[in-house]
């Protein structure tokens, strides 16, 4: 049965590594441009296991120097990064011929999409087609558009029948405490803006944090936090608060501890 995941945590968590732990054929959305990279997945890579389509789109095809002389002009140039991923995201919801051999779909990352999604309403703002201006409302455009478009999409892409992982950089919300003059963590979340940072996770199966941990003489040891009370992680299985950060052994897991708690 196919399930969706939401990976989070911080680069060199252990996100994309473990995004390769489900069923496969797996394709990687790379929005971050990194998996090619990655010597500890190159195996899979190689073996067929895992395909990469990379998205070798710049934020803004205007030049640094053209940015940097005019930081308060809009984006000349359209830009096209967000909705080639869109695009092709409904290829794949389509049923498109070529997609049909894969198992798993991974969009890595939502909050590199996000950085995309930004810079074509910044353009769409400076064309007059998003938005109304306020004078000193430095939030302006509001994000309700975003917020939408990103709704609309994961509510089609949770319902594929294929197993979807998303990963996203984690985010903390801080609270300051005027007593200690410190700053106290309140939650940990997807880096993503606006409403959809608490909404984010309430679209997938199971939403996991990556923690790494170092050994002393021993490679790290990379975990899913299933659970945790200033933590958006959740699971539907019964797991440990700590777990080895491999989705298919997840099921053997489950089937372990329940037989224990029985």
């Amino acid at each position: 049965m196919a399930k969706t995941y939401l990976l989070i945590g911080d680069a060199g968590s252990g996100k994309t590594t473990a995004a390769c732990t489900c069923e496969h054929p797996t394709l990687i959305i790379d929005v971050d441009c990194k998996a090619d990279r990655m010597e500890n997945i190159r195996h899979l890579v190689e073996s067929g296991d895992v395909d990469i389509h990379p998205i070798r789109i710049p934020l803004t095809s205007d030049s640094f120097r053209e940015r940097a002389l005019n930081p308060d002009k809009g984006i000349h140039t359209q830009p096209e990064g967000y909705l080639y991923v869109v695009d092709y995201l409904n290829r794949i919801l389509a049923e498109e011929e070529e997609f049909g051999k894969y198992r798993t779909i991974v969009l890595d990352s939502l909050t590199r999409l996000t950085e995309h999604m930004k810079r074509l309403l910044i353009y769409l703002r400076g064309r007059g087609k998003f938005g109304k201006k306020v004078d000193g409302d430095m939030n302006w455009p509001s994000w309700g558009s975003y917020l939408s478009n990103l709704e609309e999409l994961f509510t089609e892409l949770i319902q594929m029948d294929k197993n979807f992982i998303c990963t996203a950089h984690q985010k903390i919300e801080m609270e300051h405490d005027d007593l200690t003059d410190s700053n106290i963590p309140l939650g940990y979340w997807p880096m993503v803006d606006g409403q959809m940072m608490k909404k984010l996770s309430g679209y997938f199966d199971e939403c996991f944090f990556m923690e790494r941990k170092l050994r002393k003489n021993q490679p790290a040891q990379y975990l899913f936090r299933t659970v945790g009370n200033k933590y958006c992680a959740r699971t539907s299985l019964n797991l440990e608060e700590f777990v080895p950060a491999n989705i298919c052994e997840l099921r053997k897991i489950h089937e372990k501890t329940k037989k224990e708690v029985s």
